[in-house]
């Protein structure tokens, strides 16, 4: 598996509406991954300490291929003007940081408790 990750830093508009920011993160990632199923998986993350006003997405894909489907996909999403006019509008909200492909590590470390 393999993860696209973003990381974004919240703007003004954000931080000064927080419930306003969440309802529309929400909205957006339906709207945003709708037409890519080739993303298996998106986790979102909030840092709290440190680098705070920071959300990171996580998208995850099978592999390489799927990854270029994607980039090609968004490419035709992105000639739509109504489309690409909506998730601009995510510039209202926060301020790219960075991004970065990560993946699995080819040996089996890492667990997650189940409750019970």
């Amino acid at each position: 598996m393999i993860y696209l990750v973003y990381r974004m830093r919240l703007g003004s508009r954000a931080r000064d509406d927080m419930r306003g920011f969440w309802n529309w993160l929400e909205d957006r990632e339906s709207w945003f991954y709708r037409d890519l199923p080739m993303v298996r998986e998106v986790r979102w993350y909030y840092s709290v300490v440190g680098d705070v006003y920071v959300v990171e997405n996580w998208a995850a894909f099978d592999d390489e291929a799927a990854w270029g489907e994607y980039r090609s996909a968004l490419a035709t999403l992105k000639a739509d003007d109504a489309w690409e006019t909506q998730r601009v509008s995510q510039n209202e909200w926060w301020d790219f940081l960075d991004t970065r492909i990560v993946t699995d590590l080819p040996v089996r470390v890492g667990f997650r408790r189940q409750d019970g």
